[in-house]
């Protein structure tokens, strides 16, 4: 194994890439019991775990995406020599059932998704490494228009969470495996060639194959800035789950029928586990509005949830009514933003007044 934490060339040759459109595995909707094939590393998702690992995270894994959805493990690397052996357990587990738990939400909605103090087994990475929570930063890799792998950066709960920009740098990561900075074949054909050692990033930062460096500021093919105009216009979907505030369906009963990613992450739950359950189960008092209530304007007010680690947010929700052409109430659509910060202020300066000037 090279410096890099790539197999050797003689086993990447024989690994399956990501241009085999033939390979299907069955899976189960979380870990299947029974033994695994064992797996050896693809050589190209490999370069790219070094990398996200070097850019972004501590640890980093990749999964491939099979024909029929699923996900199977790819590809690891840890910063640390010492946990790289165990991080490779992660090799042997058995592949995710289409859109399961964080990877299957960014396979099929193929926008990034952070996340905080995550158990490893919730994100289906069931290692020795020491971690028993930690912050998450996941992102597609997309090749001729879909998700082919979903890599995911991972630290230790203590410290800090992972910003957006970091995403952003995980993501670029993603571009160049797909071949649009990096020429995917030619890596390929450069990961089998004899003594080969060169990571395909360049240093920190990255770097395309002309030895240019990368800044996480580009995403378009052939380098400078993307065109701009009517040509590239993102469908709703894909803007739905690249907004940054969330956004949250319930029918009539208050029974949630969609969340987009900023919703989830707010929430800290996948979208299969939050869909088809009531809001109140998540937040302590749900708006007026999605109680059946009709306001004369939108409503707006403050909520709180409670993560799944116990963490507590302040959410500022404005809710609408979802009205049919006949006018019948169908649902109710809610948008959110974290104001914890904003609460956290208020709560400090009440404490501050005196008790006199309150009455």
């Amino acid at each position: 194994m090279s410096a890099g934490g790539v197999v050797e060339s003689a086993l990447a040759a024989r690994a399956s890439s990501l241009s085999h459109p033939g390979r299907t595995r069955t899976a189960s909707p979380s870990a299947p019991a029974g033994p695994v094939t064992p797996r050896t590393e693809d050589a190209v998702l490999a370069r790219a775990a070094r990398a996200g690992a070097d850019m972004v995270g501590d640890a980093c894994v990749v999964w491939r995406v099979l024909d029929d959805g699923a996900l199977e493990p790819a590809a690891t690397f840890h910063r640390d020599r010492r946990l790289r052996f165990a991080l490779g357990a992660f090799m042997q587990q058995p592949a995710l059932a289409p859109g399961s738990r964080w990877p299957g939400q960014v396979a099929t909605s193929g926008a990034p998704a952070r996340v905080r103090r995550i158990r490893l087994g919730e994100l289906a990475v069931d290692t020795g490494i020491g971690m028993r929570r930690a912050n998450a930063v996941l992102a597609p890799i997309v090749a001729d228009g879909r998700v082919v792998a979903v890599i995911a950066a991972l630290r230790d709960s203590s410290e800090p969470e992972y910003s957006l920009r970091e995403a952003v740098v995980l993501r670029r990561v993603g571009v160049k495996v797909s071949g649009v900075g990096a020429r995917l074949g030619g890596w390929r054909r450069s990961a089998e060639a004899e003594g080969e050692n060169d990571d395909g990033f360049g240093q920190e930062g990255g770097g395309d194959d002309d030895g240019s460096r990368d800044d996480g500021r580009g995403g378009h093919d052939g380098g400078g800035e993307p065109p701009d105009g009517p040509d590239w216009t993102p469908p709703p979907s894909w803007l739905m789950d690249h907004v940054g505030v969330g956004v949250w369906l319930a029918d009539r009963h208050g029974v949630t029928t969609y969340v987009n990613n900023a919703m989830t992450e707010l929430l800290g739950l996948p979208a299969t586990e939050v869909v088809g359950r009531p809001m109140r189960d998540f937040l302590e008092d749900v708006p007026q509005m999605v109680r059946g209530e009709y306001c004369m304007d939108a409503e707006r007010c403050d909520r709180r949830l409670t993560q799944p680690d116990g963490r507590h947010l302040w959410l500022e929700m404005t809710s609408q009514p979802l009205v049919d052409d006949d006018g019948a109430r169908r649902g109710t659509v809610s948008t959110a933003v974290d104001v914890t910060e904003r609460k956290k202020v208020e709560l400090a300066a009440r404490q501050r007044v005196p008790r006199a000037h309150r009455r």
